[in-house]
């Protein structure tokens, strides 16, 4: 793995914008924590497999009160020490302070998370700051004096403070001084540390714009805790090799990739054992499955067969989805959309938006061989329809099938029914390709049925009149599916919404719950919707705490942050262009209520010079990030 340096202390899909999705023509401590146990199947943090309900390894605390964690003297940051006699009455600062933007108020952080970063708006005229963290069970206040409007806590302090503090709350007071009035502002946040700890690894695309324009995509990676990234996997690595284009023979050369060569990684997901993703090539969509793991990165996994890597070439396939429970049989499918309405194989013919697109599952383990290219496929191909692939039914449902979320234990598919789409996703590819009506979107659940599929219902609280709703994923528990909303219906393209947000439902259908992670701080001036959040995605993992459990959401976000900038745009581009983030999300449950839904932590840890999208929060069988 090729890992991204990182020198300063804050750590200075589809294709966005036509990448690789939307296109329908041919100073701190660089220190991670706990080291390992955050990769792979949770390692030392969880049993089992990672998936489901697992309990964390008991956190223990060392002290009950009057802790020792939080050092008494202050710590200064290009600050003389005789300038902060300002900030001596602990208690001065009426005035209304600047706004506190990291950490956002009533966020909360799992103890082996990225050490927290304080980032705020500084009031006109100020030049010295004092960041005061308190806590319940600690002796001293944490104080930090800075003439930077950001700081970092040590990775030291905050490893030892949050593995004792946990199931408390930090109360963050931001003062600021300007000296030509004398005056003293003040700022508050709170940040929760859970009681129990979070495991597994993001895998996420990023991408500067679209290839038509010179864009650049790829994958990158990183534990929980670790402050940099890693490039999990990059176009050049792929060693699939022929691809085709929808006639069946080898893709032309172009945007830098060699004939039969891959061209884009798109939508990605993990495979169940974490050692490769399953991605969507650029036009015309077909898949590819290649390792992530760092002795063999891009080759293609020896359980994939010859075969199976030829029947994944058909067109118009979407984002693919598995299932940890059907896995575990020994089976080794896959489930995708399929855009092609009538047709097998690779007919030709542009079937990009149809908005009939089907289910379908993928054997990827059939034992056999095919041509590489050519018509032959033709033949041959077809053939194995009902014995390497088939196509679930959806009685009930008359539109097109998209984004498949497949349930862990293996029973139930959830996707979108979609009257329009798109590459694989809700549609259409730009506004002016709609003519028949609005577009309409809601989740559905089907059974698997060991791909026999079945009756198709749609989900209470996820298929409202008169709204979007798309992107489902189920968490690891199977009892909740998260999905974004748009708030109306409109002659707008769905991908990438401005107005989307993210809600999650009970997996058998209720009332939708809207997260608190969708809204910037608002003291900020921005409001959701108008965000564009996107992407749900849980952690590989639910954590329990007496009767609570603990789930992690990571999602996609364009509300501002410092590096913020607008990607260029070709036709098949959203229309709002600026660049997204990955933000981590909270969510607690008693029984069958949500008690806490927590507003959203930035991953400042993510690169800065790429858009990030589709965040795949997994066990994935990547190395340890180094950081220097």
């Amino acid at each position: 793995m090729r890992p991204r340096t990182y020198l300063s202390l804050a750590a200075v899909f589809g294709q966005l914008l036509a990448g690789c999705t939307d296109t329908t023509e041919p100073p701190g401590e660089a220190a991670a924590f706990p080291p390992g146990g955050t990769h792979g199947a949770g390692g030392s943090l969880f049993g089992g497999d990672g998936g489901g309900s697992e309990s964390p390894t008991k956190l223990t605390r060392s002290c009950e009160s009057e802790c020792l964690h939080f050092p008494e003297e202050p710590i200064l940051v290009g600050v003389d020490a005789s300038l902060i006699s300002v900030f001596e009455d602990a208690e001065e600062g009426t005035a209304p302070g600047g706004c506190v933007l990291e950490p956002q108020d009533d966020s909360m952080v799992p103890p082996n998370w990225l050490r927290p970063r304080f980032r705020w708006t500084p009031l006109p005229g100020e030049t010295l700051w004092e960041v005061r963290v308190q806590a319940d069970r600690e002796k001293h206040d944490l104080r930090a004096y800075t003439n930077e409007p950001s700081w970092t806590m040590p990775a030291d302090i905050w490893r030892a403070a949050a593995h004792n503090d946990y199931g408390d709350t930090l109360t963050v007071v931001v003062r600021g001084y300007e000296p030509a009035s004398g005056v003293v502002s003040r700022s508050t946040s709170r940040l929760h540390i859970a009681p129990v700890l979070a495991g597994g690894s993001m895998v996420y695309w990023g991408t500067t714009g679209p290839v038509t324009m010179g864009g650049k995509s790829q994958l990158y990676g990183f534990g929980i805790g670790e402050e940099g990234t890693l490039d999990a996997l990059r176009v050049e690595e792929v060693a699939e090799f022929p691809v085709l284009e929808a006639n069946g023979e080898l893709k032309r050369e172009e945007f830098g990739s060699g004939p039969g060569e891959v061209r884009c990684i798109g939508c990605h997901t993990s495979t169940p054992d974490g050692d490769a993703v399953a991605f969507t090539d650029g036009w015309p969509w077909n898949t590819v499955i290649a390792s992530i793991r760092e002795e063999n990165r891009g080759a293609r996994p020896s359980w994939v067969s010859q075969a199976s890597s030829r029947i994944i070439q058909q067109p118009w396939l979407g984002a693919p989805t598995f299932s940890k429970g059907d896995w575990a049989t020994g089976r080794r499918y896959m489930v995708q959309s399929f855009g092609d309405p009538t047709n097998v194989g690779w007919p030709g013919a542009n079937q990009n938006q149809t908005g009939q697109d089907r289910l379908v599952w993928f054997d990827l383990a059939y034992r056999g061989t095919l041509p590489d290219s050519g018509q032959q496929l033709n033949v041959d191909v077809p053939a194995l329809e009902g014995i390497a692939f088939g196509f679930l039914a959806r009685n009930g449902d008359r539109r097109g099938a998209v984004n498949p979320a497949w349930s862990h234990d293996g029973t139930t598919i959830a996707y979108t029914s979609s009257s329009h789409t798109a590459d694989g996703h809700p549609g259409p590819a730009r506004d002016t390709d709609i003519f028949d009506g609005v577009p309409e979107n809601d989740i559905y659940l089907v059974p698997f049925n060991d791909g026999a599929g079945g009756e198709a219902r749609p989900l209470d609280g996820a298929s409202s009149e008169g709204v979007q709703e798309y992107y489902p994923d189920y968490s690891a528990d199977d009892r909740w599916i998260a999905f974004t909303r748009a708030a109306e219906l409109n002659d707008r393209k769905v991908y990438y919404r401005a107005d989307g947000e993210i809600y999650v439902v009970p997996a058998e259908g209720g009332a939708p719950v809207r997260l608190a992670a969708n809204s910037p701080p608002a003291c900020s001036g921005e409001v959701s919707p108008g965000v564009i959040n996107s992407w749900p995605k849980w952690s590989p993992s639910v954590q329990t705490d007496g009767e609570r459990r603990y789930y992690w959401l990571v999602f996609s976000s364009a509300r501002s942050y410092p590096e913020q900038f607008s990607l260029p745009a070709d036709e098949w581009s959203p229309q709002d262009t600026r660049s997204s983030q990955l933000y981590m999300a909270a969510i607690v449950v008693e029984g069958d209520q949500i008690v806490g839904n927590h507003a959203a932590v930035y991953l400042w840890n993510q690169t800065k010079d790429t858009t990030n999208l589709t965040p795949a929060w997994d066990e994935f069988q990547i190395p340890p990030v180094v950081v220097r």
